[in-house]
């Protein structure tokens, strides 16, 4: 049987290659409550004192982060925080291989291994992952590298302005239906933290959804969306059993979207409120179409457009595509 690779790539106010973003959680400081050289995504900043900060309606969220666009903020605190999930295939199983976790953050506890943890299921108490059964003593000095489970964690391998820096990296073979992503906050105010995270994992061949849905909105809800097909935050590598079922159901549950649908025995791709014009390279070198089918051409291209704007950003395009008209 052969594989597809998928990668899901998460990124909370940090790019691949950003070594300096950070914010300020010093409540004596003039910029309080600012972030800086966050993007792409939002920094997690948690500050529960909602009369000092309040959110308005109408004007929205007057901590500074928050009114920038900076960060997301948060107003409750938590052990563990549910970051998304990464995926979630009904019936089918992936195989996670790679896992790289950076993060910056200004405590040494949000330093640690189990910052960023992954579960193959939702778990809001336990605060330990499938990559850390057992606390690791022989080791004191970082970098620390596991030979049993094969991860390799360091604290600090460079300085940021505020905070301290930590990276994950691991590589093997864990089969699992779902992959979240948690963070280790350990029921503290006043924090924040930025992140990159990339996972690489396979699946079997199948016929693929191609559209961004947001899990709990778009897809959780219906029934028949995950009976058809699993979720994956890229919007691409979501597998299917039929790909007229999942045709079926995406005519049926989002008539005036934009998406598209793989056959992976005819290798076809079906396009719908969508043109080849909208489909981009890197998509077309992954699936390898030999064909693509107009269903329904787009009355508005704003829809394509969107449908182009969210793959490309789930999937860390970068530089974007060119503009369409």
């Amino acid at each position: 049987m052969p594989f597809n690779i998928g990668i899901a790539v998460v990124t909370h106010g940090m790019a691949a290659f950003e070594t300096n973003a950070y914010c300020q959680n010093d409540t004596a400081a003039s910029d309080y409550g600012k972030c800086y050289n966050v993007g792409p995504g939002k920094a997690v900043f948690v500050q529960t004192d909602t009369t000092t900060w309040p959110i308005d309606p109408t004007t929205g969220d007057s901590f500074p982060c928050a009114r920038d666009g900076t960060c997301t903020r948060y107003t409750s605190t938590t052990w563990n925080r549910n970051l998304g999930t990464l995926f979630s295939f009904t019936g089918k199983q992936a195989i996670v291989q790679y896992i790289y976790t950076r993060s910056h953050s200004p405590l040494l506890i949000f330093g640690r291994i189990i910052l960023l943890a992954y579960h193959p299921i939702p778990s809001t108490d336990d605060a330990y992952s499938f990559l850390f059964p057992a606390q690791v003593y022989e080791q004191t000095t970082w970098p620390i590298y596991d030979p049993v489970e094969n991860w390799k964690a360091h604290l600090n391998p460079y300085t940021i302005s505020i905070g301290r820096v930590f990276y994950l990296r691991w590589q093997g073979t864990m089969f699992t239906p779902v992959l979240n992503l948690v963070a280790y906050e350990d029921n503290r105010n006043n924090i924040w933290y930025a992140s990159y995270v990339r996972v690489v994992y396979a699946y079997e061949s199948s016929p693929l959804a191609v559209v961004p849905l947001d899990y709990d909105r778009d897809y959780v809800q219906y029934q028949e969306l995950r009976n058809a097909f699993g979720f994956s935050i890229n919007g691409v590598d979501q597998p299917g059993w039929n790909a007229d079922d999942i045709i079926r159901v995406l005519r049926e549950l989002f008539p005036n979207r934009a998406w598209a649908v793989f056959d992976d025995r005819q290798y076809v791709l079906y396009l719908y409120n969508l043109t080849p014009d909208y489909v981009p390279d890197w998509l077309i070198e992954k699936l390898a179409p030999t064909a693509m089918k107009v269903i329904q051409s787009p009355a508005d291209t704003a829809v394509a457009k969107t449908w182009l704007d969210l793959l490309n950003e789930r999937n860390a395009q970068i530089p974007p595509q060119a503009e369409l008209p």
